[in-house]
């Protein structure tokens, strides 16, 4: 049986720790060290213990293509594009908002951000 894709949930496990986050609620994760932040919906930040690349290919592995919404941008960075409400290429910053209670304000490289607004400008 296909899983609702407003239901999917995104899982994180490794040794004693497992997080399990649904997919249409985790805003951002960023790179710390070999540990990663994982940013909620309801501004809840909780450290999983692996590095970026391990938690991108988990991801990709769970939803596939046609449900992920995640978008990796440069070495620190991965973020839900549903949550993108504004991209500043001169500011070298990405808001992340679900005009509500959710707002992150992050910063990111000028070519990374570029092709970040390319992006969201072709899927609309």
């Amino acid at each position: 049986m296909e899983q609702n894709p407003l239901n999917k949930k995104i899982i994180i496990s490794k040794g004693t720790e497992l997080l399990r986050i649904p997919a249409d609620r985790l805003v951002y994760i960023s790179a710390d060290g070999n540990y990663s932040d994982v940013v909620t919906q309801d501004n809840r930040k909780t450290m999983a213990s692996l590095q970026l690349g391990q938690i991108e290919d988990l991801i990709g592995d769970q939803l596939g293509e046609s449900d992920n919404n995640f978008v990796r941008l440069g070495r620190g960075l991965i973020v839900n594009t549903d949550f993108v409400f504004s991209v500043d290429v001169a500011q070298q910053t990405v808001v992340l908002s679900d005009c509500k209670g959710c707002y992150h304000r992050l910063s990111a490289s000028r070519e990374v951000l570029v092709k970040l607004k390319a992006y969201l400008e072709a899927i609309q």
